[in-house]
């Protein structure tokens, strides 16, 4: 049973999600501060949290910095400008409902999340494979290691990377790369790929293009 923390203020909202999704068959947690959704995110360890940006204590975009790596993050809002959207998934949320919204648009955006999840990490044997001297990769559990630590890459950061790397020497233009990565409905534009490149590149302690080239007017490439 997938398991989904909802972090709303809003109480007649919080309600009518948890009646929702406890009639899909979900286990739901409800809290309505940022406080509290730090500690059940730690205790009741959710599948997907449901993240209000408006709470009365801690921002959202500031939860969301502190838990997008290990947790699925659908941002509910009701900031529905271009920029406010962009900031959520830049810095890890994984999809962005504006309210208000439909009870029925949230149930598909979280089953078609799952399901992607799904895809993108069967669960299989690790395979270690070396990029240099320094960097391993396992292919399969989808890890990088430097100098055997691994490296602490956000969900999307490492959706890129390894994009990149099972199509290494193959040289992508950024508008190919969101709609791979980020998909076709992504509202973010291009900026999106070269802040996630330099911040995979920073965490690897990659120098100028070494590994991951820019390729001059089109996009980048792993060699």
């Amino acid at each position: 049973m997938k398991k989904i923390l909802i972090v709303e203020d809003e109480y007649s909202i919080n309600d009518i999600l948890t009646l929702a999704l406890n009639s899909e068959g979900y286990k739901v947690k409800s809290v309505f501060d940022g406080k509290s959704a730090l500690y059940e995110v730690e205790n009741f360890k959710p599948d997907l949290v449901l993240l209000d940006v408006m709470l009365p204590d801690i921002d959202g975009f500031e939860i969301c910095k502190k838990i997008s790596k290990d947790f699925l993050v659908i941002m509910i809002t009701a900031k529905d400008s271009i920029f406010d959207k962009v900031v959520g998934l830049e810095i890890g949320a994984d999809d962005y409902i504006t309210k208000p919204f439909e009870i029925k648009e949230v149930m598909v955006r979280i089953k078609a999340l799952f399901r992607r999840l799904e895809k993108e990490n069967p669960s299989r044997v690790n395979k270690l494979e070396k990029l240099d001297d320094e960097i391993t990769v396992d292919v399969i559990g989808e890890r990088v290691y430097k100098k055997g630590k691994e490296v602490q890459l956000k969900r999307k950061e490492g959706a890129l990377f390894f994009y990149l790397y099972s199509n290494r020497n193959r040289v992508f233009s950024r508008e190919e790369l969101l709609n791979k990565v980020w998909g076709y409905d992504y509202y973010g534009g291009t900026r999106t790929v070269d802040v996630h490149v330099r911040r995979i590149r920073a965490k690897l302690g990659l120098s100028g293009n070494s590994h991951i080239e820019t390729v001059f007017g089109i996009g980048y490439v792993m060699r």
